[in-house]
Order: C-alpha cells, then structure tokens, then sequence
C-alpha cells in the first residue's frame, strides 16, 4: 500500500504541512499562521510577518508593529528588511506631522535640496558598507547561525522542507519462554537507555527470541535487515515528542498462534502415544508420566484465555477439550474456545488440521528449526557429524531423557532426544556447535538444548537433509514457546523424566 500512497497523492497534500508523526497544519486554515507560533515554531519570521500584515490590513497598528518586531528577531531571513521597512512606515504615519517653514527666499531652495541629495548620497554609501559587511559575515562567518534557521518551512515561495528526525535501529535478544511482562520492562528500560544515548533520534529496538540464557541487556545496532522479520515486539521511542515508549507486539494473531503451536503439540504426543499402546490414553495425564512415559513436559497454557483447563466437551470456557474416543489427533484434543473461521463465523477450534511438531535439521548451514504446526517455535545452531556421518532421512523422536548418562559424565549433556541410533542431545564443547566433529549425533549447547527438550514432544518428526529443506521462512518465530505460565502447579510440571540407572550408546 505504500507505493500506492506515493503514486497517487491526496490532493489536500499540497496544503498541509507536518507537525508530528500525523499531526498537520492546513493552510487554507484561516489562523494557519497563529497556529504555527503556537505548535510548530513561535519564533518563524514568515508566521509573524504575515500575521503582522493581517493585523495592519485590520487597523489595529499596536498588534502589527509587534509581529513586524517578532520577524526581525531572525536574522538573516528574507522577512527581516521588509519587517524593517514596515515598522519605519507604520512609526512615520502614527508621529504627528512637523510644520515645514516656508522658505524665505527663492534662493532658499536650491540650498535644501543639495543638502538633501548630499545626505541621500551619505545614507547610500552606509547602506552599500552594511550589505558589504553583511556579504562578508555570511561567507565567512561561524556556521552557528544555522541553528536558529526556522525549523517549520523554508521562505522560498513554492517550496517546502520538513525535518524528520534520525530513526536509529537496535536488537535486543531474549530467551525463549521469557515471560511478556518481562518482556515488556526489558524493552522500556533499554528504550529510555538509548534515548539518553542518542538524543534527538527516535529509536526503534526490536525483540528476536534466540538461545541465549538470560535477557541480553546489550542492544546491538541493527545490521541485518531480516532480523526485522525474525521479532516478534517492536519498541519506538521519541523523546522530543513521545511522553511512553511505545511497544507494540508483532503478529495480530499473536495469541491464537501460541494456542495452535500447544495444540500441535500435545496432538503429536497423543499421536505417539496411540501408536505404543493400540488406542488413546483414557486421560491426558498420562502423557506425562516419568520416564519412559514422559510423552510431554507439560500442558501447555491456552493462550486466548489463559487457562490448562482440560474439559470432555466443548462450551467455548477455555483451556482443552480431551475426547479419548476422537477418531484422529484433531478430534481428540483441541481448544476449548471459538474463533472465526475461513468464512468468517465463529467456528469450534476443534476444526483446527493437526500438523505435527517437526524438527528440522539444515545441514548445510548447521540449523535447526522447530515447527508446531505453522508456528515457528525456535531456530538454534547445531553441530553435525564428521565426514558425512550424520545421516539424511525423516526419523521419529522415540525418547525424551533429562541428564542422559553415556559411556563417559556429560557426553550428552543436559538432555537428549533420541532417534535410534542417533539423537539430538547437548554437549559442553560449544566450539563442535557449528562444526562437524560428531559421530553422526546432532549437538546443541547444552543452554539451547535446555530450551528446546520440553517444545518436542514423542513422536515429532525429524527431518534431516540440505539445503534448506522443510523450511518455511513466512512463519512467524513466537517469544514464548514454552506456551505456558511459570510455576509447578501445571499439569505435568515436576515429573521425573531422567533415567536414573539407565546407560545411553547413541554414536555422540
């Protein structure tokens, strides 16, 4: 729509000029003139000027021979001589009139007027010196003059200058599952901080969630421009005309996205769950049971209401619906809420498509990225194995350990994802993320692994290939992918989902 507003400009644009952001004076407004001594500039020469003519065009004198005054104050303009010349007249016709004595001789006369054009010619060679002197300052004198140059239009007829300040981008990286709230004052802080370090500017500081472990309160200019696509919050700041700092969440869907993405979730779980025991368990507890059973984490929070709530049926109070007789994934677990539909009426979610949760691997540019449905959930870097060992295909995660123990402490860090004989699992060599040094194993921090275990339930695919493959760079990335609110009394919180007693041999 932008080059469309550029291509066919309103026709009232000509006559409006810009106070802020979308705030404009109309010059056709008949005090077009007091409003901008008022609003924009009380110091512009030309608002003066015109407004000291009005008010001599009126009769009322005093007033003009203030606004003439008011124009002269800035210099140079083109309102300062013309200003000058008005308050010489306007002064000459309010002073009363001054006998002139008859002359006393015809002789008399010529006298007068020599001395007449002898001090027109003294008053001519002043003039000349002043301009002279004026020509002078102006080419060589200090460029501070500039400053007080009207900010609010230039002088020349037909012509117009509006001064935009400088927008100055910054990025601020927070980790996933930060809570909005925190979120928020992050934003608001680092906002103020940078205001006071650049002033004049407005400041616009984006929010990208990423693998770090706490809030990176060190905001980087922003040198990449598809970062922009990455945000998920945005915070403008002006201090010259802004009273708050401004934050605004991206994605008007922002929290049905979240609500689908903890559908998706628990569907995929479910989905694995029917396929180990012949049918659906008879409560979604049962998903979350300690090790081996641990299907999932937690139950995610329904983001439109807020609620863990899992009811049998559908009244559209919130939280989940659970049908253990559901036919499908989709039928058997769905948000206990309603939202418009395709066709624009109110639809149940149950309508929702399931899409399980997938993990994609691009080896070629050593990423990994996790779908929940259409919600990109996370993107973290990963290490592969040497000499092409870690292999291409679609895999399932079969089993979701904490703190797996290997042949030797901390080979597979914090938590592992296992596909057979290959899992995806943390490492304390950061220097192997990026690299290929495994055994055939997919490495993540162990901070990044840390993030990502409780968003892939049992039974997500996993999908290993180059080039990109399975990725879908429109998806949006969300903030809090953990989908739920911090504390222990969420369903499946606190489970026990290490293997104690249990020794892994995945290649690593």
């Amino acid at each position: 729509m932008q080059h469309l507003r550029q291509r066919f400009k309103s026709p009232a644009a000509d006559k409006l000029v810009r106070l802020h952001k979308n705030i404009y004076l109309n010059r056709s407004d008949p005090k077009y003139h007091e409003k901008v001594i008022t609003y924009l500039d009380p110091h512009s020469p030309e608002a003066h000027y015109k407004l000291a003519q009005y008010f001599e065009n009126n009769g009322n004198i005093g007033k003009a021979l203030q606004h003439y005054k008011e124009a002269m104050n800035t210099y140079p303009s083109p309102y300062y001589f013309p200003a000058s010349g008005s308050i010489r007249r306007l002064t000459k016709e309010k002073a009363p009139a001054v006998p002139v004595p008859q002359a006393a001789s015809g002789a008399a006369a010529p006298r007068t007027k020599r001395k007449s054009a002898a001090a027109g010619l003294k008053m001519l060679l002043l003039v000349l010196l002043f301009i002279n002197v004026l020509l002078l300052a102006l080419l060589y004198g200090p460029t501070a003059v500039s400053k007080i140059v009207s900010a609010f239009m230039p002088w020349s007829v037909g012509k117009e200058v509006t001064y935009e300040s400088v927008e100055t981008a910054f990025v601020l990286h927070f980790p996933y599952g930060e809570p909005q709230k925190a979120v928020e004052e992050a934003l608001h802080k680092k906002a103020l901080q940078l205001a006071s370090d650049h002033p004049k500017q407005t400041i616009f500081l984006y929010g990208v969630a990423s693998g770090v472990r706490t809030v990176d309160n060190q905001a980087v200019p922003l040198s990449d421009e598809q970062l922009k696509t990455k945000a998920f919050v945005v915070a403008e700041y002006n201090p010259a005309v802004d009273t708050a700092v401004k934050i605004r969440f991206l994605h008007p869907e922002f929290q049905k996205l979240r609500t689908t993405a903890g559908a998706q979730l628990i569907r995929t779980a479910l989905e694995a769950y029917a396929a180990d025991h012949g049918s659906a368990p008879s409560s979604v507890e049962q998903l979350f049971q300690p090790y081996p059973h641990n299907y999932a984490s937690y139950m995610p929070i329904e983001a439109i209401t807020g609620s863990a709530h899992v009811r049998t049926v559908f009244d559209g109070s919130g939280g989940w619906v659970y049908d253990a007789q559901g036919q499908e994934p989709a039928r058997m677990f769905y948000p206990n809420v309603a939202w418009d539909g395709a066709s624009g009426t109110a639809a149940a979610s149950a309508s929702l498509p399931f899409e399980p949760v997938t993990v994609t691997i691009d080896k070629s540019a050593h990423l990994l990225r996790l779908n929940a449905g259409p919600v990109v959930l996370a993107e973290l870097p990963v290490g592969l194995g040497a000499d092409g060992r870690t292999p291409d295909g679609t895999f399932n995660v079969m089993e979701r350990v904490r703190e797996p123990q290997g042949s030797r402490p901390g080979v597979y860090g914090s938590a592992a994802l296992g596909m057979g004989e290959i899992a995806i699992h943390g490492t304390a060599d950061q220097a192997s993320v990026g690299a290929n040094r495994s055994l055939g194993c997919i490495r993540l921090t162990n901070e990044a692994m840390s993030a990502l275990y409780p968003l892939v339930p049992r039974g997500a695919r996993v999908v290993i290939g180059s080039d990109g493959e399975g990725r879908n760079g429109s998806a949006p990335v969300l903030v809090q992918p953990e989908l739920l609110l911090s504390g222990n009394g969420v369903m499946g919180r606190g489970a026990e989902e290490t293997a104690k007693h249990r020794v892994f041999h995945w290649l690593g």
